[in-house]
């Protein structure tokens, strides 16, 4: 289950376990404000990212993108690149 941790005010991380995989934020340098979310996991080729008009679009296309993101990488290769965060005090 995808959580959100605040880490300022309409800055949140989200988590999935005890595990940080991205985030999502009120981008208030754009107008119109826009909704902005990224994975963070470090894993080769390109993360998923995108931009919603409210935070509701925002976690639900977040958590979609996960979900394929996981389901095309090898379980050893996202355990890998989460001890790596982990390490690097990223996660």
């Amino acid at each position: 289950m995808l959580k959100l941790r605040s880490i300022g005010l309409s800055d949140f991380a989200v988590v999935e376990g005890r595990q940080r995989i991205g985030w999502i934020r009120l981008a208030t340098e754009r107008m119109p404000c826009l909704w902005l979310w990224n994975v963070t996991v470090h894993l080769p080729g390109e993360l998923p990212m995108g931009s919603a008009p409210d935070i509701n679009t925002a976690k639900s296309e977040f958590r979609e993108a996960w979900k394929a993101l996981k389901v095309r990488t090898p379980p050893d290769q996202l355990a890998a690149a989460y001890r790596a965060m982990n390490i690097r005090g990223d996660g």
